[in-house]
């Protein structure tokens, strides 16, 4: 996994890793490996050592699986475009996905009328659209 695509990952499953490294005990060192991957440091030794880098690929891998397979199409039938939040149909509509708001990662989510917008866990901010 490369780095930009393995910090997406990191980004997007963050509180389950969470979770998983509290039960372990490795609360502190993905810590430690978050605040290293926002100075902009490689991060897979440490996440490997952790035990957390093999958890995380297949995390990766169940979801583009299922993504490829199972994924419904969005709202309004065609890929990426989605009636923007309270207009009325008109012909409005939102061209783009959310993206890093850092531009560190591949991390991209597909807007989706109703949902709040998608915050990168790693930097704490909202994902930019575009």
């Amino acid at each position: 996994m490369e780095t930009a695509e393995l910090l997406g990952a990191l980004c997007r499953e963050l509180p389950g890793l969470r979770a998983v490294a509290e039960e372990t005990g490795e609360g502190t060192g993905l810590e430690e490996v978050l605040a290293a991957a926002r100075r902009g440091e490689p991060v897979d030794g440490r996440l490997r050592e952790l035990g957390l880098l093999r958890l995380l690929e297949s995390w990766t891998a169940r979801t583009v699986t299922m993504a490829d397979s199972h994924s419904p199409a969005p709202p309004g039938g065609s890929g990426g475009i989605v009636s923007l939040p309270g207009m009325d149909g008109s012909g409005h509509v939102a061209l783009g996905r959310y993206r890093c708001p850092a531009g560190v990662c591949r991390r991209l989510e597909q807007p989706l009328p109703g949902e709040d917008q998608p915050v990168c866990a790693l930097h704490g901010r909202p994902l930019r659209f575009g």
